[in-house]
């Protein structure tokens, strides 16, 4: 009885390690896009400038979606420590609709948290939308009232 526990534990945990296996060479194989609106160039609210660097695609095992992924980089210009909040990022379909950032896949950096007086940080904020080649990204100062919106549009490479 106890022979048959143990075995029956083992191959549950060998089906377990070849799907997480499937399942990472499956995300490995993501495609890459560009993004035409990024300038290279801060824009600045409230004493936070953040950058667009890259914005990238990643397939999703939804139907119909993709994981939009938006490389920024973040500084504080002003004298005071900022207190960024990934909640203040959306992301906005062709249709009007919005969608918070998403943890469920792999990005490179950290972006939340106290970003001090004349510091950088440069990370990856990922979301969930359906597919489509136009998006706005939106951050919002929920608290001083301004907002950031920068025009993707991508394009297969």
């Amino acid at each position: 009885m106890m022979k048959g526990k143990v075995l029956l534990f083992l191959s549950l945990c060998l089906g377990l390690v070849v799907l997480i296996g499937y399942s990472g060479l499956n995300q490995s194989e993501g495609r890459t896009t560009s993004v035409v609106s990024s300038d290279g160039q801060g824009r600045e609210v409230n004493g936070l400038e953040i950058t667009l660097n890259a914005v990238r695609t990643e397939p999703s095992e939804e139907a119909g979606s993709h994981y939009v992924i938006a490389d920024l980089t973040l500084e504080n210009v002003r004298d005071t420590v900022y207190e960024f909040s990934m909640y203040k990022m959306t992301l906005v379909d062709q249709e009007g609709y919005a969608y918070n950032h998403v943890s469920s896949i792999e990005t490179k950096g950290i972006l939340g948290g106290q970003l001090h007086p004349g510091r950088t940080n440069r990370g990856e904020v990922a979301f969930l939308v359906p597919e489509g080649s136009q998006y706005e990204l939106v951050y919002t100062d929920h608290l001083r009232t301004g907002q950031l919106v920068w025009d993707i549009s991508l394009s297969e490479e």
